[in-house]
């Protein structure tokens, strides 16, 4: 009994008395090919986390290649925005959450409280756009690119983002390594705006137009800033897409990401006043609509070159369930208010939103979430204002860049997006 004491007391001894690294080491013996495989699994968060637990782990994890895979791996998710009062004068929050649609979570994203303006409407922090995880934000005069992920940031150029007008972020260049990030904007002059683009990093500035545009192209841009309405891009096969204006014009406007030029791209024949554009089942999708409208289609391009669009599906909406929220159209009594024909000019929006047909109905700030048969889900409301359901899509990633290391080694001030994270 004494000796299997001594044993037992002689084998924690030895245990204790290892070096650190021998004691932790997870899944030793196991090939390096399934301990990376299962890493692979873990949320961003959690693989920053294992980085500290062995060497072996930390090499893994910091490989260009496993990032690469991880970045892939994550789910992409839509972005939304709102503004929140908490309690003290002209204080708000600020808020950028992920939207799981399969799970129906709110996750947050940026989030910090700071003064607010006398309206609303003069918010000091927007989203321009992401790629490959990461988000072109503005806080007041100053552009920023950041990693959520990892918490990284640079000051981006145009430094001031109030003159100009943002309309996207692309990489460019095939091989990740070399990879250069790349902002879009114009800068109106005169009447006609003239487009720029700019490499992060860098705070030099290339004129792009009208030299290398089409003729249509450059007719049309030269109607000035108010023909425009270039803040809702959809980056698809290494291109920006931007949904039709009106009914009245038919195309998408299309910026080559590699040729960096514009050019058109014939959409469907029938669309509404609404329209959203979208990646679904690896092609381009566009969701159409009209203002308080009870059907939303979706029509998918299926052949890009040629520009052969067909009819996916229809969705109905109930549209008296969803008057329900709208306070405009409630009587005192809890009532829905219509005209003599039944109908009311109702102002909400619609639009899908998913590969599955999942459809967003933004009603002031509450959306609704309604799936392909048109059944309600879920309820959001933000318990805020300014509610904008972006265009951008989040998909997490580990991946470094030099243009963030240099900043670090700046005297820049920090922007206030990673607060009450």
């Amino acid at each position: 009994m004494v000796a299997t004491h001594r044993s037992h007391y002689i084998a924690a001894m030895s245990e204790s008395t290892r070096a650190p690294e021998q004691r932790l080491r997870p899944f030793a013996g196991f090939p390096e090919e399934l301990v990376s495989e299962i890493l692979l699994r873990l949320p961003p968060k959690s693989i920053l986390c294992c980085r500290a637990v062995c060497k072996d782990w930390r090499r893994i994890t910091s490989d260009g290649a496993f990032l690469l895979a991880h970045h892939r791996r994550q789910p992409p998710r839509r972005l939304l925005s709102f503004v929140r009062d908490v309690g003290r004068r002209r204080d708000l929050d600020y808020c950028i959450e992920t939207l799981d649609l399969h799970t129906n979570q709110l996750r947050s994203v940026v989030r910090f409280t700071d003064s607010g303006l006398s309206h609303y409407d003069d918010s000091p922090f927007k989203v321009y756009a992401a790629c490959d995880g990461l988000l072109l934000m503005s806080y007041y005069t100053r552009l920023h690119l950041w990693n959520p992920a990892t918490r990284q940031w640079c000051s981006a150029y145009p430094p001031a983002p109030q003159h100009d007008t943002i309309m996207g972020l692309y990489a460019h260049g095939c091989s990740h390594s070399s990879r250069e990030y790349r902002v879009l904007y114009y800068r109106s002059i005169g009447v006609a705006p003239t487009f720029y683009i700019n490499t992060v990093g860098t705070e030099n500035e290339r004129v792009i137009w009208p030299e290398t545009s089409s003729g249509s192209v450059t007719q049309w841009l030269q109607r000035g800033p108010l023909n425009l309405r270039l803040d809702k891009p959809c980056l698809f096969s290494s291109n920006l897409h931007w949904p039709p204006c009106s009914t009245g014009l038919k195309c998408l406007l299309v910026f080559d990401t590699v040729a960096e030029v514009f050019q058109w791209l014939q959409g469907p024949t029938e669309l509404g006043h609404v329209t959203w554009l979208l990646e679904m089942e690896g092609t381009l999708a566009i969701s159409s609509s009209n203002v308080g409208g009870s059907e939303v289609d979706l029509w998918l391009l299926q052949d890009y070159k040629s520009a052969i669009w067909v009819h996916k599906y229809r969705i109905k909406l109930p549209v008296l369930e969803i008057r329900r929220f709208d306070p405009e159209f409630i009587s005192p009594e809890g009532d829905v208010l219509v005209d003599e024909d039944g109908e009311t000019d109702a102002d909400w929006f619609s639009q899908v939103v998913s590969p599955e047909g999942d459809v967003l109905v933004d009603v002031g700030d509450l959306l609704l979430h309604y799936d392909i048969k048109g059944n309600m889900l879920q309820k959001f409301h933000c318990d805020g204002r300014m509610l904008n359901f972006t265009t951008h899509i989040l998909q997490e990633s580990l991946v470094p860049h030099t243009f963030f290391r240099t900043q670090e080694d700046g005297n820049a001030e920090e922007p206030p997006f990673f607060r009450w994270l």
